[in-house]
């Protein structure tokens, strides 16, 4: 398995790992004419449910909600439990189902509502007088925030330069045989690099291009040197090369590699987006 599968996999991995950990919030709503309330009381606390008054359905204002929960519990064991949900008019009946027992009260399974776009209120009507109520919007959990990557990212490099023209300079990286230039292009960027070797002696310098390990492109320099561009500090400098570095389709791990006895300084260029 290559290195740059392996740093996929964890990515992936971790982003499953927050989408886990997300839990959904719940928020209490308030009736806006509910009658009288009683205490239910739980080992997660102690919380008021509330009745209607007689014959009269309580109000929840819905404005923004698009799921909620309705609890409940009754005083007293009853034969068919329901409660009335009133939306746009249109009533739906729903059976409750006990779901436990706590201080005497029967608890039921809480009835989840998915409310219309645009619901500004809907109605809750129960016509049994021992049973109480609780609403819930039900927040759903937020999307884990995925972190971009840099478009381009640098690993190593034998040391930062300026190379000099009329006046102008530019950053440069220096490699050599003992220290490659590496980087990784990430998010389907590609880039070139522009290139030049310092030149000492007759022989010819080489330079290797790897993708992800391995070896794309083999890169000979001319013994041709330039009197415009100068670095402080590195004298013979050769004639520039302009290297078009494989496509990347995802992300990359590219090296610059000197295979023969040479210095090189060079500057990796995104490609600009058409």
């Amino acid at each position: 398995m290559s290195k740059r599968t392996i740093i996929i996999l964890v990515a992936v991995l971790f982003v499953c790992m927050l989408g886990a950990q997300a839990k959904t919030k719940y928020k209490a709503l308030t009736f806006n004419n509910s009658g009288t309330k009683r205490v239910l009381k739980t080992d997660a606390g102690n919380y008021y449910y509330y009745r209607s008054l007689p014959e009269k359905s309580m109000l929840l204002d819905t404005t923004g909600i698009t799921k909620l929960e309705l609890r409940s519990f009754s005083t007293e064991v009853l034969r068919k439990p329901e409660i009335v949900v009133i939306i746009a008019k249109k009533r739906q009946t729903y059976s409750l189902q006990q779901a436990q027992i706590i201080n005497k009260y029967n608890v039921y399974a809480p009835v989840t509502l998915e409310i219309p776009k645009g619901t500004k209120s809907i109605e809750v009507l129960c016509y049994n007088r021992s049973m109480y109520m609780r609403a819930f919007n039900i927040i759903p959990p937020k999307a884990p925030k995925i972190v971009k990557l840099k478009n381009m990212v640098l690993k190593a490099h034998g040391g930062a330069v300026s190379l000099l023209h009329n006046g102008n300079s530019s950053d440069y990286y220096s490699l050599l045989p003992s220290q490659a230039l590496k980087f990784s292009l990430n998010n389907k960027r590609n880039a070139v690099v522009y290139v030049r070797p310092r030149l000492l002696d007759r022989s010819v310098p080489k330079l290797g291009v790897y993708q992800n390990g391995k070896l794309v492109q083999t890169i000979e320099f001319t013994l041709k040197r330039t009197s415009k561009y100068s670095v402080q500090g590195i004298t013979n400098l050769g004639i520039s090369k302009k290297i078009d570095l494989p496509i990347n389709n995802g992300s990359s791990d590219y090296e610059l590699k000197a295979l023969s006895d040479h210095l090189f300084i060079a500057k990796p260029v995104l490609i600009k987006l058409k």
